[in-house]
């Protein structure tokens, strides 16, 4: 088997291999990446076909986690009906080509795959026996839902309900009875607005350049009809907002804010996450990632709705 990586210079040859990737990510997607200085993008062949993808940002000639994504991801080619033993000896291969080329050409490595990357034994076995000098591994965790054919109407037939604690599923009852306006609409005012005010309820300051240079590519993005953004008003006031990314049927939540004149015990947060689910199920979107379980705050607000507990990996070596 002839397998080799080569750099990928072309934004467009790397958005439709990622498109239509097994992975889906948002953060793999070139407008993202773009953002970061020294990004560089690879693609991993199998004779002349490409099977998988992956970017580092680097700096000097060591690896380091990106400022502008959560992570760095492999976007594996989608092999359907392959058996369980051969999509494993799959992804084997190509971490362990992956694996062998950041050691041979980078002197320190730090970077974070999604959850997809399941099998790290090709970076944990690096230096084997002698475990002690080889990668530090960090887990995190993200949550999965199913929101396939989510509907208003008959929401309690859902996945995502069904699954749900006792206490969520009464609190989206009650929410959904609500009289808040609830609208798809990308505004930077309000972004920013809500964005603001949800760092002062939690006593942080808001980083506006960093943010500044985030929506400017959210807005790329909408007009690719790769995200969405929710904002729910309660008399005309913008209250809650949410914004997801859409790759095919999968979307991952991506940022929120709350106004600070509000109290979260009118279950607005509640009302605005579900109406915004099947908002995104009636665009097709089947897969919900929540990503953020790495908090006590984040985890209780998200563990509530129904779906699997998945660990991602930081791997470090020096």
């Amino acid at each position: 088997m002839n397998i080799f990586i080569k750099e990928c210079n072309n934004d467009e040859l790397w958005d439709d291999f990622v498109l239509k990737s097994y992975n889906k990510n948002f953060y793999s997607l070139s407008d993202i990446l773009n953002l970061e200085r020294k990004n560089k993008k690879f693609f991993v062949y199998k004779n002349n076909e490409i099977i998988a993808s992956f970017n580092i940002v680097v700096d000097n000639n060591s690896i380091v986690l990106p400022k502008y994504s959560l992570y760095s991801p492999i976007n594996y080619k989608i092999h359907s009906n392959s058996k369980h033993s051969s999509l494993n000896s799959y992804q084997f291969t190509i971490n362990t080509e992956i694996n062998n080329f950041l050691i041979k050409n980078f002197k320190k490595i730090c970077i974070c795959y999604d959850y997809c990357t399941n099998d790290i034994r090709p970076f944990t076995w690096h230096n084997y026996p002698d475990l002690a000098n080889g990668f530090k591994v960090r887990v995190k965790y993200t949550y999965l839902s199913n929101i396939k054919n989510l509907k208003e109407d008959n929401f309690s037939n859902s996945e995502i309900y069904i699954n749900s604690s006792e206490t969520n599923r009464r609190e989206i009852r009650n929410s959904l009875n609500k009289k808040y306006k609830f609208s798809e609409f990308l505004s930077k005012k309000i972004f920013f607005s809500l964005k603001s005010s949800s760092y002062n309820i939690h006593e942080k300051k808001m980083n506006e350049e960093y943010y500044e240079k985030i929506f400017f590519v959210f807005k790329k993005l909408e007009e690719k009809r790769l995200l969405k953004m929710f904002v729910t008003f309660e008399e005309e006031v913008p209250i809650f907002m949410t914004v997801y990314s859409l790759i095919n049927n999968k979307s991952m939540f991506l940022h929120s804010g709350r106004s600070q004149n509000i109290d979260n015990k009118n279950l607005i947060s509640v009302f605005s996450m579900f109406k915004s689910f099947i908002e995104l199920s009636k665009l097709g979107i089947e897969k919900l990632d929540f990503e953020g379980m790495n908090s006590p705050n984040n985890s209780k607000s998200k563990i509530k709705f129904g779906g699997k507990l998945l660990p991602y990996y930081t791997l470090e070596l020096n």
